[in-house]
């Protein structure tokens, strides 16, 4: 894992330097670091530091030819996203409807090549009314929409999964969610044009930071998380703070009581993602004990199950059915329970008794 951590750090940040006093890897070795790459949809960013490495380091001859060609695959869902965003917008317009561009494909523009993060699915959010119009509209389009447990609406479009959802930031203890719709009221949508060339609507510098942070707080006490989202918000920090200032992101960040939490994220990239060796991420968030000891406890979780936690199953939860992925959703929780309660107790509370209430109604 650590070489794997400087070789993901150098792709990550565009730094040569960082892979000083990098020794060779012998064939096994770099076997190992693929896998593990694949495993935390990071293998695209790891390729990017390849290429400063001398001839004689690089991998074996067929391990790199293999690289190249899932490098190429990751390039062109990038390239298929993008069209596939383009096209959506460009029907939803077409009746009057712009939807906010939610994580993935916008969160890909902090990275070097946007083309070398591993893309997964749309993620689209709709205010007030404009959901259910949205949602009739995929209908009228021919295509079949169904319900998923949190209620968002989920189809196919061009082969790749689109979710609309009503929450921009999915946070579940209702002193948090009053906070945030005071918060949000302040917080005007902007226009962005992508790498891909599809201009979206998309949150304010302070929304998609927070959207991010929540995004990876939610997984973490569920169902796992991978290195690529702990990266996602390395990059987006760098890239966001100063537009938002570092004092009025940590004050959003308690309004919204997950000050601990991003204490704990910030120990994580501090220890394990730094851009400099004892450089921290946020000057202002002393490191801790027990910070450094969450760290270490997340670390644990993204070597067991990977990305999103698929490898801690027996079967990606994707792919079971769904009552057994709403329950195993469900344990997901209740076992990171004992992380979970220290580092957002309240989210994590609301968030069990969210879930429990779920499953009875089906």
């Amino acid at each position: 894992m650590n070489v794997l951590l400087t070789l993901l750090r150098a792709g990550m940040y565009d730094d040569p330097g960082l892979l000083k006093g990098l020794r060779p890897l012998t064939a096994a070795q770099w076997d190992e670091v693929y896998s593990e790459s694949k495993r935390q949809t990071v293998s695209g960013i790891v390729f990017h530091a390849l290429s400063f490495l001398p001839d004689d380091q690089l991998p074996p001859y067929a391990l790199l030819l293999r690289w190249v060609a899932r490098v190429h695959r990751i390039a062109r869902s990038h390239a298929r996203m993008g069209e596939t965003l383009a096209d959506l917008y460009s029907r939803f317009a077409e009746r009057g409807l712009t939807p906010v561009l939610q994580k993935g494909h916008d969160v890909a523009r902090f990275y070097p090549d946007p083309a070398l993060r591993v893309c997964g699915d749309i993620d689209l959010y709709w205010h007030d009314d404009m959901r259910r119009m949205a949602d009739s509209a995929v209908e009228d389009f021919g295509v079949r929409l169904h319900r998923a447990a949190d209620g968002s609406g989920c189809y196919l479009w061009n082969g790749i999964e689109v979710e609309h959802h009503s929450s921009l930031i999915e946070l579940h203890s209702p002193l948090s969610r009053k906070a945030l719709r005071r918060l949000m009221a302040t917080q005007p949508f902007q226009s962005l044009t992508l790498d891909s060339g599809v201009t979206v609507k998309a949150p304010s510098a302070l929304a998609d930071l927070l959207m991010i942070n929540v995004h990876i707080m939610k997984h973490c006490l569920g169902v796992g998380i991978g290195l690529r989202h702990f990266c996602d918000y390395a990059l987006a920090y760098r890239a966001l703070i100063p537009l938002i200032g570092e004092k009025e992101y940590l004050d959003a960040c308690r309004s919204l009581n997950i000050m601990r939490w991003t204490r704990s994220l910030h120990s994580f990239i501090d220890m394990y993602l730094p851009r400099e060796e004892g450089v921290r991420l946020c000057p202002s968030l002393k490191p801790s004990a027990s910070g450094e000891r969450h760290a270490r406890r997340l670390m644990r979780m993204v070597e067991e199950g990977g990305n999103f936690g698929l490898f801690r199953q027996q079967a990606p939860v994707r792919q079971q059915g769904g009552l057994r992925r709403k329950l195993a959703t469900f344990g997901s929780f209740v076992r990171h329970s004992g992380l979970s309660l220290r580092l957002a107790p309240s989210e994590a509370f609301w968030i069990i008794l969210d879930l429990a209430s779920g499953q009875l109604k089906h």
